[in-house]
């Protein structure tokens, strides 16, 4: 196992010493071999179904997907996948935790407090293993893996293992209150053909395109699809899809301030009185009230 994936060395100051337990890197989270780690994978595009612990999900941008030192995700069916990791050791948020002490809730005073922006680590539950962003919180987690790789890459001053736990306690602090607020994952149906069908549609829903396309692209025919759909998620396929994009169009319109016609044409539609209306009837607000009484931003 290359041990640089693990640690991050000093190379201007410290010069040598193995001094963070953390690493951030391109692509899936490297196994900790024998070392305990936490991986925390950040999914910024894309989609891919992702088995953790024998939980076979579906993983759609932008979603992060964080482990504990057992378990070994494997990733299939990857469709346009880009992602980065921090693999990191969780006396880097503080120098007492260890992480079966962690899972036995032996800490006490500050240290429990800090333990708590680790709970989504060590959930006992493989569907609460993948939380799925806001756009706030992805463009968060951009900016701040962006400023850990600087910090980490160029340790410009002798403070740079600070500022670097710094600004990792802060990402993780946001994170844990949306793995809080957050639905488990569910799981991906036995059937092949509903399980290509469903992330088809979460990698194409902002598109225009019929059920007899996703028939044709998935290799199931218009009925199959269409029971599929509801045995699994409780609606047809076209029901879904607008419910994805009413979800989309939620997210954007409570967490930014672009445009209201950029949204609607972020989310698959071209007539913004079918917008409207289809948003009111999902939400009971137009999507101007909504974003008046849901914006944080205003």
């Amino acid at each position: 196992m290359d041990t640089s994936l693990l640690w991050t060395a000093g190379i201007r100051h410290y010069l040598g010493p193995r001094l963070m337990a953390m690493a951030v890197h391109d692509g899936p989270p490297p196994p900790p071999g024998d070392v305990d780690r936490f991986a925390f994978c950040f999914v910024s595009a894309g989609s891919a179904r992702v088995e953790i612990g024998g939980a076979s999900q579906l993983v759609a941008a932008p979603t992060v997907l964080l482990f504990d030192e057992t378990l070994r995700p494997v990733f299939d069916a990857a469709r346009g996948l880009r992602c980065e990791s921090v693999v990191f050791h969780p006396g880097v948020v503080n120098d007492a935790f260890e992480p079966v002490a962690l899972r036995a809730g032996s800490y006490v005073g500050t240290a429990m407090q800090d333990a708590d922006v680790l709970d989504p680590f060590i959930s006992a539950s493989p569907l609460r293993r993948c939380v799925e962003l806001s756009p706030a919180l992805a463009a968060q987690t951009v900016a701040t893996l962006a400023q850990m790789r600087a910090l980490l890459g160029h340790q410009d001053d002798v403070r740079w293992p600070c500022r670097t736990r710094a600004a990792w306690i802060a990402l993780l602090f946001g994170l844990r209150a949306a793995w809080e607020a957050s639905d488990p994952a569910p799981l991906l149906p036995g059937d092949a053909r509903i399980a290509r069908a469903l992330q088809w549609v979460h990698d194409h829903y902002a598109e225009s395109f019929t059920v007899d396309t996703l028939a044709r692209v998935t290799g199931c025919n218009r009925t199959t699809l269409n029971e599929g759909f509801r045995a699994h998620t409780g609606h047809s396929v076209r029901a879904y899809v607008v419910a994805l994009r009413m979800r989309a169009a939620s997210q954007l319109l409570r967490d930014t301030l672009i445009p209201v016609g950029d949204v609607m044409a972020k989310v698959g539609y071209d007539n913004p009185s079918h917008f409207s209306r289809t948003f009111r009837t999902v939400t009971g607000l137009s999507p101007g009230a909504y974003r008046q009484r849901e914006c944080w931003m205003n």
